[in-house]
């Protein structure tokens, strides 16, 4: 077993790193979206917003749940590593093929021609997204994300250039889908020539298998998990029209910044670390303790401002144009804090080797999720917001309840452990409402 100091070490220095990259690609991020909610529509957003659910999709079930199952494997070879490239092409071309034919489809069921053309284009990721998927496997299981760090912030760049030149020269929502390609673009490049990897087409069945049994399950889950984040937006799409839709997107991308590009980055980074530590139940216990505290203190204050600041936020960032975005952003701050923790509970799963157990999660929101938000939208938007918090807190509850087992954790010390973070959020809550109450401001 690998030193637990030096794991703990690079885990740090792999956090760093990552928050470095995140507060820098962030920034980038920000100063694009204030740029382009203004040279664009809301409709344009919503547009975006349909094209992506369906190209993440496919990117979701095109990784066979290969990815995890690599960085989780204790030990791999590199039948693994060519077998999988060898799966990759297979699925990158399905899926190529897949997107060129549904698309005609899809544009007519929602009533929108221009994603016929845009899905075409951005379907050719998928031949990036081969490219560069076994690389940065290697790169994370040697905790190497101080080199991911810095070819996601030189892609992030490529992206915000690309996105703001074409929206400043009117191509609307084309400019997503170029930056995106540009984006993949810059980080396969950067990645390949890093890892030092070269593609080889030796394919071994009994290698496949062994992936296929970690992964299956988790390929399952992505899916329906991603069914979970992606039905708001295509009952919104459907039923309340895109300009709509384009609020939900908005606020939905404030709050997912937190979610994305801390929480999950920072479970990213303990994901290879925590499954080294599988067979060390102190040091794991240790380790996720000190993971969950530092997540909840981050994350926690930043729902709160959103909630608090959100009626002076949107309007002051984005234009009044986008002042039906406010209540959006404060219920989606509720789920925002629900879906960061969640992500804890989703890492111990995934490397104590029980991704099944969140599948069964997964489903089962998934089974009340739908039928509850179609009707929820037939009753309004508000409505449809509220009902999507509801299901998500019971999904976080069962998470939670099936991960303490898994860790031997008690449900009273996570609970303390996270009574701090809560009370200085309250604090902060407090005050801030008391601020907001002053006239002069």
């Amino acid at each position: 077993m690998e030193n637990y100091n030096d794991i703990k070490d690079r885990s740090a220095r792999s956090v760093k790193w990552v928050g470095i990259a995140e507060l820098f690609i962030r920034g980038i991020q920000f100063v694009t979206s204030l740029l382009l909610a203004r040279l664009l529509v809301p409709e344009d957003f919503g547009v975006m917003s349909l094209v992506f659910v369906f190209i993440n999709l496919a990117y979701v079930v095109f990784d066979f749940g290969f990815t995890s199952a690599l960085i989780q494997k204790k030990e791999v070879s590199e039948r693994h590593f060519s077998t999988t490239f060898v799966a990759y092409v297979v699925s990158a071309g399905v899926f190529i093929v897949a997107v060129f034919l549904s698309a005609p489809f899809l544009a007519q069921f929602f009533k929108v021609p221009s994603l016929r053309p845009m899905l075409r284009v951005l379907a050719f990721i998928f031949g990036f997204y081969t490219l560069s998927a076994l690389p940065k496997v290697m790169l994370m299981r040697d905790l190497h994300f101080h080199r991911l760090s810095r070819f996601q912030m030189a892609g992030s760049i490529g992206y915000a250039i690309v996105a703001i030149s074409i929206a400043w020269m009117k191509g609307g929502a084309w400019c997503f889908i170029f930056a995106a390609l540009t984006e993949q673009f810059i980080v396969t490049l950067l990645v390949i020539n890093a890892s030092g990897w070269r593609p080889s087409f030796d394919f071994d069945w009994q290698a496949f298998k062994e992936l296929f049994h970690f992964g299956g399950n988790v390929l399952a889950t992505r899916i329906a998990g991603y069914l979970n984040t992606n039905i708001p937006q295509i009952i919104i799409g459907r039923m309340l029209g895109t300009a709509t839709l384009g609020f939900y997107t908005l606020a939905y991308q404030l709050i997912d910044f937190p979610v994305q590009r801390i929480s999950k980055n920072i479970l990213k980074v303990m994901f290879p670390a925590f499954s080294r530590l599988q067979d060390s139940p102190r040091e794991y216990q240790e380790m996720y303790q000190q993971t969950i505290y530092f997540l909840a203190l981050i994350t926690f204050p930043i729902f709160i401002a959103l909630f608090l600041l959100a009626p002076d936020l949107v309007p002051f960032l984005y234009g009044e144009k986008w002042l039906p975005a406010v209540f959006p952003l404060q219920v989606l701050s509720g789920l925002g804090l629900i879906r960061s923790l969640w992500t804890t509970a989703s890492v111990v799963f995934l490397s104590k080797g029980k991704p099944q157990i969140e599948l069964r999660l997964q489903l089962a929101l998934l089974i009340v999720l739908a039928p509850a938000l179609y009707w929820a939208a037939t009753r309004g938007f508000t409505v449809l917001l509220m009902a999507l918090l509801v299901c998500y807190t019971g999904l976080l509850l069962g998470g939670f309840i099936q991960a303490m087992k898994l860790v031997e954790f008690p449900l009273k010390k996570l609970g303390r452990i996270l009574s701090l973070p809560a009370l200085a959020s309250g604090v902060f809550w407090i005050i801030g409402e008391g601020v907001r109450q002053i006239p002069l401001l």
